[in-house]
């Protein structure tokens, strides 16, 4: 039996308001809603690993980890983390609306 309490897994919107004000931003400005992601925090002891989930299923996703600064006040670095994530999203969302539109 391991001693080590269990990483809990949380929301990006309750566990760090900061970061999931900061993804929102960013994803608006792609013209993605923030519920088509799910934000995930694990905490850890030099910070946090977010985690997004995206697409139809939530099947994609893609992580970093940031530091508890970096949660309080997100800096160049998680913008970019965010930025290339909706990048993502949103060529996902597009080649979904495609492949429907096919059918």
């Amino acid at each position: 039996m391991s001693k080590s309490p269990a990483l809990e897994e949380k929301l990006l919107r309750f566990a760090t308001p900061a970061l999931y004000q900061q993804m929102a931003d960013t994803f608006y400005s792609y013209h993605i809603h923030p519920y088509d992601i799910h934000g995930t925090v694990k905490k850890n002891e030099s910070g946090y690993e977010v985690t997004l989930r995206f697409s139809q299923s939530f099947s994609q996703a893609m992580a970093t980890q940031v530091s508890f600064e970096q949660a309080m006040v997100p800096d160049a670095d998680v913008v970019q983390f965010f930025a290339e994530a909706a990048e993502k999203c949103k060529s996902l969302l597009i080649s979904n609306y495609y492949k429907m539109i096919k059918l």
